[in-house]
């Protein structure tokens, strides 16, 4: 049978295209299926419990010897040759299965959807995966579950359309054909599903839900991926059957295996966190090296894919979706999302996945060659945005939702409003994610609301909106739309930072810009490339470096011109990606093993071996302590040392009184002083002439005779002090309890008044004194 008969006979009305339930009007022309209807339960027992008759007919073992000569008609031989047994087997044993066997589903490569043999081979294998659906809505309830727990094929079937479905936001990229053949196959499926959930059709023909939830657990028809993905198919198409699936899993559950449950919530969101975080690395390159990438994530290829590019970006839309379903239908993984610090992840993901998405697409030529899939990737990237925005807002109204819900109760509310602004702050981190968050959520109204129903201070919530509202973004894109020009250049100006403001730069003096360049250093004019790629990321180097020309090299003025979309009509013809080529650099110099003189070595045994700079150095040592004019002497002459005059030119015309105070080398009898000046200097003389006998008899000062010189020292420098006839105030007085002197009281006010309130010397300097006198600190 052709595909175009097998499609003629695919009565599809156009209620199909609109989601009812009007599978019945699917009439295949082909019988390949058969239907035995055997099941009776007159005590009306569940079908698990039920036991049947299996009756069949089979060639004896041991045929006469005469086997197929006789003459005999054939129901002789039928009594001759053939024999007739029975057994006592459950209702649901394989053994009452007919032959039957299901064609898997065929999915869709968005990639390859414009090839005519694509199209063919999706419409030609999914005609025949609809006609075993058709046979399993067809079968009665016992056919029907013993092909569904007997049959391979069955199961196989079922959930290859769970693995890979075309999900709703897929739809428009399929062709008129494949779009009618999908929806079919999308209102079928959601039918067969339904009979797989539905226990009990009659009192005859039932079955125990525990009985009936535990096999489709087992066969692996029913968990909480199939669970998501039922809730993304089907949530807006028939939302009762969603909720009955939702509800029917998570309750038995609940009943059975509550850890089991949250177990597998857990591991489900931890996946999806994985899988963005992958993602990013893959991408931006910020994740971890070690990271285990999943089989349907392919790793980035060194040179630009756009059918990569375009999985990357359905990869994030498929697990967004998925955690948004989630959300939604079991609130408590919200709290455990929460806990995983999933929504403080999502800000920063959005900006930097897409950002480096945009780079990559940037001037490529995939745009024209490939347009189709690049308007394709275009979109999807827009979908994941607003995808990534409704599940950050899902956190957001929850606690909305749960402030509203304790009123009264401060513990909670305190806990809630704290999770609220921590959001808002994470969020306001990366601006272009507030920005896109406030433009769909306003966030001045969500702060409205908490305020209304909790104690909260407005003054950290109005902060939040001022820092939104302050935020430069919009103002750029506004003068950047100015051009009209609506290319993907523009798309990646939108990601580019912010523009800081820019200090007030004095005015120079206009200069030619060759002088310009040749005065700049070329470190300084790195740094002012550097400023403005960072500030325009899509900008080459070598663009950035003529703009500087032009403008002098002022950094605030080529950003101005940029922003304004006022370039000089010589720049805008430069392509702004160019290169800067730096000048090549010179040779470097060959590497030499050894300098001078090539040694005369044949190999290296040799050159370990030389000892013939330890023969040149014994033979010195040896020369040195056999000559006779050499005398070593240990002692250190010190002669002289203290008597050492810096020769200091004396000009005797000078008058200047202030040249004689200034000059320590001048001689006394030159200028005429008193004798009493030169007696002193004759005794300086000899206690330095003293000094250097000692010195030079001795190796260290008697400490004795130090101390001797010392107090000589201060007594003539304090001869009041030293004064032993003087008395010595009294402040020790009589003993305590005999009362004391008049003197002794007024010597002790004496004391506590002018005694210091901290140690008034140096110690450390005194014990360096000390030591380098030879002397031992105390």
């Amino acid at each position: 049978m052709s595909i175009e008969t097998s499609f003629k006979k695919l009565e599809i009305s156009s209620e199909v295209r609109e989601g009812e339930k009007v599978s019945k009007n699917l009439v295949t022309g082909n019988k390949i299926y058969q239907y035995i209807d055997i099941f009776k339960n007159p005590a009306k027992l569940p079908i698990n419990q039920i036991h049947i008759e299996h009756t069949w007919r089979q060639i004896k073992k041991h045929p006469p010897k005469d086997w197929g000569n006789s003459d005999n008609s054939a129901e002789e031989m039928a009594r001759t040759y053939i024999e007739t047994k029975s057994e006592i087997i459950p209702a649901l044993d394989r053994k009452l299965l007919p032959p039957t066997f299901l064609h898997r589903f065929e999915p869709f490569s968005i990639i390859q959807a414009e090839e005519e043999e694509e199209r063919v081979n999706f419409i030609t294998k999914n005609i025949q995966y609809l006609e075993g659906l058709e046979f399993l809505l067809n079968c009665n309830f016992h056919q029907f579950w013993c092909t569904i727990l007997n049959e391979p094929s069955a199961v196989v079937a079922l959930r290859s359309f769970l693995l890979e479905p075309i999900l709703p936001y897929q739809f428009t990229y399929l062709v008129d054909e494949c779009l009618e053949v999908y929806m079919a196959v999308l209102t079928t499926f959601l039918l067969v599903y339904e009979k797989l959930l539905t226990f009990k059709k009659s009192e005859t023909e039932y079955m125990a839900s525990s009985f009936g939830l535990s096999k489709l657990i087992e066969k692996k028809l029913l968990n909480l991926p199939i669970v998501i993905t039922l809730a993304v198919l089907y949530k807006d198409r028939d939302y009762a059957f969603v909720d009955n699936v939702v509800e029917v899993y998570f309750n038995y559950l609940k009943k059975d295996n509550e850890t089991f449950l949250s177990k597998e919530v857990e591991v489900t969101i931890d996946q999806n966190l994985s899988v963005l975080e992958i993602i990013g690395n893959q991408v931006c390159g910020f994740g971890g090296s070690g990271s285990i990438v999943p089989n349907y994530i392919h790793n980035r290829p060194a040179i630009f894919s756009l059918s990569w590019v375009y999985s990357v970006v359905d990869d994030i839309i498929k697990t967004l979706v998925s955690l948004n379903a989630l959300f939604q239908f079991y609130r408590p993984s919200i709290e455990m999302a929460l806990n995983k610090n999933l929504p403080f992840r999502l800000p920063y993901l959005y900006v930097n996945i897409y950002k480096d998405l945009f780079e990559l697409l940037d001037q490529r030529e995939e745009e024209h060659t490939e347009q189709a899939l690049f308007k394709v990737v275009i979109k999807g990237i827009g979908m994941g945005r607003t995808e990534f925005i409704e599940v950050f807002h899902v956190f957001v109204s929850n606690c909305l939702d749960e402030a509203l819900k304790h009123m009264g109760d401060n513990t909670k509310q305190e806990h809630l409003v704290e999770t609220y602004l921590k959001l808002l702050t994470t969020a306001l981190e990366e601006e272009y994610f507030i920005k896109d968050y406030n433009k769909t959520y306003d966030v001045a109204n969500q702060n409205e609301m908490i305020e209304s129903c909790c104690d909260l201070d407005p003054t950290r919530t109005k902060f939040i909106v001022s820092c939104i509202n302050r935020l430069p973004r919009d103002k750029v894109l506004q003068e950047l739309s100015k051009s009209g020009r609506r290319t993907l250049e523009d798309v990646i100006r939108d990601f580019t930072p912010a523009l800081a403001e820019i200090p007030k730069v004095e005015e120079e003096q206009p200069c030619a810009s060759g002088s310009r360049l040749a005065s700049a250093k070329h470190s300084e004019i790195d740094a002012q490339i550097q400023d403005i790629i960072d500030m325009f990321p899509h900008l080459g180097d070598g663009f950035a470096l003529q703009c500087l020309e032009a403008y002098n090299f002022q950094t605030p003025d080529v950003i101005n011109a940029i922003l304004e979309d006022n370039l000089p009509p010589h720049l805008v013809e430069i392509p702004f990606d160019s290169i800067r080529i730096p000048p090549e650099p010179e040779p470097e110099k060959p590497i030499l093993a050894y300098r001078g003189k090539k040694p005369d070595y044949d190999d290296a045994l040799k050159l370990l071996n030389d000892k013939k700079e330890k023969k040149d150095m014994k033979t010195l040592v040896l020369d040195m302590i056999q000559s006779d004019n050499y005398n070593y002497d240990d002692d250190f002459d010190e002669e002289g040392l203290d008597m050492v005059d810096v020769p200091v030119h004396d000009n005797p015309t000078c008058d200047d009184p202030e040249t004689e105070i200034f000059n320590p080398n001048r001689r006394p009898h030159r200028r005429g002083q008193p004798e009493s000046d030169s007696e002193e200097s004759e005794e300086e003389a000899a206690a330095a002439a003293t000094s250097s006998e000692r010195n030079r008899l001795n190796f260290c000062d008697d400490p004795a005779a130090i101390r001797e010189r010392r107090n000589a020292k201060f007594a003539s420098k304090h001869p009041q002090s030293s004064n032993p006839a003087k008395p010595k105030p009294d402040v020790v007085g009589k003993a305590k309890g005999q009362g004391q002197e008049k003197s002794t009281q007024i010597n002790r006010q004496k004391k506590n008044a002018n005694k210091s309130s901290r140690a008034n010397h140096n110690r450390k300097s005194g014990a360096t004194w000390k030591r380098n006198k030879g002397m031992i600190p105390s």
